[in-house]
């Protein structure tokens, strides 16, 4: 897999601006950091599949993790060469098989407008992986370790990935939730981790665009410390994804998928 990546060509990722604040009726100048955005104009094979913003950082993992995420590929294995450009990101595929355009994200931090559930039914995920509540409870600190820059700016979501054993794959910050899911799923596996033994431990909360993609890349539990939506859970019980939220040390509300958490 080639990638022409120019480096001069990413911005930078915060950029500090002098505003009031106003504390208890007081106003005081100060200097805050702010989260920068950049628009990507994503093409694969050249048809357009994505128009949306994100935090330029992480690019490579980007491109690879939102085409696996939004099901427009199966593997890294069929990518030819990645062209990074801002705005643009260009992946061509091995075969150049024709894209079929259809609906995307446009214009948006948030998650796929594609169609979720296409008729017929969704291959379930496997049952083999099974965690401990208490592993899972302590997996929200590493969203604490990971959040840097939302600590400094307050913009950011954060999404990991840890192996069975609890371990951090990969971890990675974003100003959408959604395109926090689709870089860590690409760093994840550019270092060839098998996500079917994988947990997904995300900020932000549950709707059944975020679900499904943990579902695209092959993970079977996914939890956050906010809520999930109806429509999230539906789509994770379809599926036979285990679905968590509100995890918040020592409570966590389990929606779906409870056979794959063990409690002692």
């Amino acid at each position: 897999m080639m990638t022409n990546h120019p480096d001069d060509t990413i911005p930078k990722i915060t950029k500090k601006y002098p505003v009031i604040k106003v504390k208890d009726n007081n106003p005081a100048e100060t200097v805050v950091e702010v989260c920068t955005e950049s628009r990507i104009i994503f093409t694969l094979n050249g048809v357009r599949v994505g128009d949306l913003s994100i935090t330029p950082l992480d690019l490579d993992a980007f491109a690879i993790g939102y085409l696996i995420c939004e099901g427009y590929l199966c593997s890294v294995d069929e990518i030819e060469k990645t062209s990074i450009n801002l705005p643009n990101i260009d992946v061509i595929t091995k075969n150049s098989s024709n894209v079929t355009p259809g609906e995307f994200s446009k214009n948006s931090s948030g998650g796929s407008c594609r169609e979720l559930l296409p008729d017929g039914e969704k291959q379930p995920l496997s049952n083999g992986l099974v965690l401990s509540a208490e592993k899972i409870l302590q997996s929200m600190s590493h969203v604490d370790e990971y959040s840097v820059i939302w600590k400094r700016t307050g913009g950011m979501h954060c999404s990991l990935i840890l192996d069975e054993n609890g371990s951090v794959v990969c971890g990675v910050e974003d100003m959408g939730r959604h395109t926090t899911v689709d870089k860590a799923v690409g760093m994840a596996l550019l270092k060839g981790t098998d996500l079917s033994r994988c947990y997904l431990v995300c900020s932000g909360r549950l709707p059944v665009d975020m679900v499904a993609k943990a579902y695209r890349a092959g993970i079977p539990v996914m939890v956050s410390n906010n809520a999930a939506f109806a429509g999230g859970i539906e789509f994770a019980k379809k599926v036979n994804m285990t679905l968590a939220g509100f995890v918040r040390p020592p409570n966590m509300t389990i929606y779906t998928g409870a056979h794959r958490i063990q409690f002692s």
